[in-house]
């Protein structure tokens, strides 16, 4: 009885780091400004994209479920302007401005 009550109290610390493994954040710029209400989407390996909304002043905040490798991605942007990010186990910042190209297609731009 108490191996099961160790094994349970050990799966429900785990639960919060398992849940989220990291937090990316950062601002996304247009024209040198924020660009408000973007959607912002992160995956990471095979797991379904984290969602969420930029704030009116450009910023974001997003925790997902993985370390390591991920692509934030602007699906609502022509060409779905997208880049790899990394999330660890402390929040990373990520601060990008989004530029038209001459074909029409948007591009995500570390700053």
């Amino acid at each position: 009885m108490r191996a099961i009550t160790y094994v349970c109290l050990a799966v429900a610390l785990a639960i919060p780091s398992i849940a989220h493994a990291g937090q990316v954040y950062g601002t996304i710029v247009l024209d040198g400004k924020g660009l408000g209400g973007a959607n912002v989407e992160i995956t990471c390996g095979s797991d379904p994209a984290v969602k969420g909304t930029t704030a009116g002043d450009g910023a974001y905040r997003i925790n997902v479920p993985q370390q390591g490798q991920c692509t934030l991605t602007l699906p609502s942007y022509e060409g779905s302007p997208s880049a790899a990010i990394f999330s660890g186990p402390n929040p990373a910042a990520y601060n990008y401005e989004l530029v038209k190209g001459a074909n029409g297609k948007f591009e995500l731009k570390r700053r």
